[in-house]
């Protein structure tokens, strides 16, 4: 299986690093250079790199946020909405305080009652 079509780039076959050279002496391969594509080739195998890199989400949008330039704009505060009116008289606000005190009154009072009588 070629290399490519693993990891979708392509690869050239690395020539031998050393050479013999006549009298025993070895001539090692150069050191890694830049390509015309801009990727870095060691011994004659590209390696390609991305020239423009996306950023990741959050990097991304930070980034790209959209920032207040206008002096108005800097100085304005957060929106001042009006109070709630108040609720109808059919509706009630419910909190869990409510909640726990009105179970708790329930049971201990159902438990204090004695069950109505059953009429023959």
């Amino acid at each position: 299986m070629l290399l490519s079509a693993i990891f979708g780039t392509t690869t050239v076959a690395p020539p031998s690093y050393s050479t013999v050279i006549t009298g025993g002496a070895t001539k090692v391969g150069a050191p890694p250079r830049l390509a015309a594509g801009g990727g870095t080739v060691y011994g004659g195998m590209v390696i390609e790199c991305s020239s423009r890199p996306q950023k990741k989400a959050t990097k991304h949008h930070m980034k790209t946020r959209p920032r207040k330039s206008q002096a108005w704009d800097i100085r304005r505060g957060p929106t001042v909405y009006p109070p709630l009116p108040t609720l109808p008289p059919d509706w009630t606000l419910v909190t869990d305080d409510a909640i726990a005190t009105a179970a708790a009154s329930s049971s201990s009072s159902s438990a204090s009652v004695p069950p109505p009588a059953e009429s023959e």
